[in-house]
């Protein structure tokens, strides 16, 4: 039995060399579609084409292996034994999976005391040095001096823990030159190093395994939460896009609908009076063409009477006369539908004005649908990213408010400001220069009767009862007054519960819609969120109320970096 397992083994390893055989020198792989050249050397057709190819048109084309030089350029046929061959090494010899990125087990440790190491080793001895199976590791459980040496899994050879140099266990690890080492070397060659115990390194070593796994998990868990999410996610915008399409699809039929309809009764409205306007005609043209009959006959007895030689009884001329001035008709003016044509003009230019308006609203609606933007900040640092510096605008500023500190505090001043189209003329508040389209985080400080931290459009009026921040369309304020918060947009208050916070943090993510306020400080604890569409760039603003009899009255936009 032996014997012939010898000669499988002797077998297997012969086609190994074989199959080195049948490798093109060019790949350095198994034949593809091997090819014989003149010279007797095999390559893949593929190879050895790509080889003359490269050389472009000369006379003479090379062998790569012997350089043999034929001329001209020779014609490949497959070598069909040699492709019969390589396909049995290919089912004999199968290519090898693709690396994995899981951790490879430890190979198997072999039984020193079975024949052939056929068994695996379950056990090792540190002290006979020597790996085994169960049943020869049975005396290590049963004969007493045996019992007294250390046996530990057979995860790796036993004489790999072994120091070479001095055949002694390495028990060792020197922290110095981070290798393995035994009691020997530890006061020879790394003597003065630092050291720890194998079993020390075990323990530490899983104790940071356990550690790292842990955070491993944790991230894990993390993932897979944030996985779902997405998947959730793509779940709503396939389905809320089709509802979209849908409900969008229904609104533009019905306005189509609604045009075509009052397109329709207008038509009707065109024929109708058309018909009356030519019945009407009709009537006119028939009591014309008679009176122009009637005034052609007195005209003829007009001409015979003038023709005659006697005198013209006067009655009948006079009789002529008056018939002519009973028949006279004056003609109104002409009319059309011109008037109309204007009207439907009109409304098309206003519906194209409306479209114009409105449209840039609908797009940037639906460019805010985006998975590549990033997960919103929690911590203060987190917001602090996207921090940037801001500026008070000089000609937005109440005319009694001063600004300082390079244009980041305002307090109020009795010396009033020039007049500015610009400037803010009912309420004491202002303006930043810069105006937001991305994400942006800013701090507003401040010491006051109410504060009013606000964004708002460029355009917002200046000058009504309906500037203060919030009281219009273009502007988005939280107001803080002593222990009541309050949200304003387009006139409406939302009270908002907690209480008014010295420094207010505002966090804005312009392409998601959404404006935040937060009480500022190490937790940044969310005071009021809202979401909507911004169309136009924001610029942030500071509002305040006081008397002139307050002291210390100021806000400011905080410097954070």
């Amino acid at each position: 039995m032996a014997g012939k397992e010898e000669d499988l083994q002797d077998s297997q390893h012969g086609v190994n060399l074989d199959r080195e055989q049948f490798c093109c020198s060019v790949c350095l792989d198994l034949l593809k579609e091997p090819v014989t050249v003149h010279c007797g050397h095999s390559y893949c057709r593929g190879c050895i084409e790509s080889c003359w190819d490269g050389q472009g048109e000369r006379e003479e084309y090379s062998c790569p292996q012997c350089r043999e030089t034929f001329h001209p350029r020779p014609v490949l046929k497959r070598n069909n034994m040699l492709a019969e061959v390589v396909e049995k090494l290919k089912m004999s010899y199968p290519q090898p999976p693709p690396p994995s990125l899981t951790l490879a087990a430890p190979p198997d440790v072999a039984c020193d005391f079975c024949s052939l190491g056929q068994n695996k080793a379950t056990k090792s001895c540190l002290t006979c040095l020597a790996s085994y199976c169960d049943e020869h590791a049975e005396p290590h459980y049963t004969v007493p001096v045996l019992q007294k040496h250390e046996l530990i899994s057979a995860t790796m050879p036993v004489g790999d823990k072994v120091c070479t140099e001095h055949r002694k266990l390495m028990d060792l690890c020197c922290q110095t030159d981070e290798q393995l080492i035994c009691t020997e070397c530890m006061v020879d060659k790394h003597k003065g190093h630092q050291f720890v115990s194998v079993l020390e390194l075990k323990e530490t070593t899983k104790e940071r395994l356990e550690k790292v796994r842990k955070q491993v998990q944790e991230k894990v868990q993390q993932r897979e939460e944030e996985l779902e999410t997405i998947i959730q996610a793509e779940k709503n915008v396939k389905s809320s896009a089709q509802t979209s399409k849908a409900d969008c699809a229904k609104a533009f039929s019905e306005l189509i609908s609604s045009v075509q309809n009052r397109r329709s009764k207008l038509e009707q409205l065109i024929e109708a009076q058309e018909k009356s306007a030519l019945a009407q005609a009709g009537a006119l043209k028939q009591q014309l063409e008679k009176e122009l009959g009637e005034l052609r006959g007195r005209d003829a007895q007009l001409l015979r009477l003038s023709s005659r030689d006697d005198v013209v009884p006067l009655r009948q001329l006079n009789s002529i006369s008056i018939a002519f001035q009973d028949f006279a008709l004056g003609a109104g003016l002409p009319r059309s539908f011109t008037d109309v044509t204007a009207c439907v003009t009109e409304l098309k230019a206003k519906a194209d004005i409306l479209l114009k308006e409105t449209w840039p609203k609908i797009s940037t609606t639906v460019s805010y649908v985006d998975f590549s933007l990033p997960p919103a900040p929690n911590s203060r640092e987190e917001f602090l990213r996207y921090w940037r510096p801001l500026t008070l605008d000089d000609t937005s500023n109440y005319i009694n408010l001063n600004l300082m500190d390079n244009k980041r505090k305002i307090r109020p001043s009795p010396i009033p400001y020039p007049t500015n189209p610009n400037r803010f003329t009912q309420f004491p508040q202002v303006l930043c220069k810069e105006a937001l389209t991305e994400r942006c985080y800013w701090e507003v400080e401040w010491h006051a009767r109410t504060l009013s931290a606000a964004v708002a459009y460029k355009d917002a009026n200046r000058t009504s009862d309906e500037s203060e921040f919030g009281r219009n369309d273009k502007s988005w304020a939280l107001e803080c007054s002593g222990d009541t918060l309050k949200f304003r947009h387009n006139d409406v208050d939302v009270k908002v519960p907690g209480s008014c916070s010295k420094k207010i943090g505002v966090f804005l993510d312009y392409q998601a819609g959404i404006l935040s306020f937060y009480q500022a400080s190490d937790q940044m604890l969310q005071i009021f969120e809202v979401r909507t569409t911004f169309t136009e760039p924001l610029h942030p603003g500071i509002g305040m109320n006081y008397e002139w009899y307050d002291t210390g009255v100021f806000a400011q936009l905080a410097k954070l970096k």
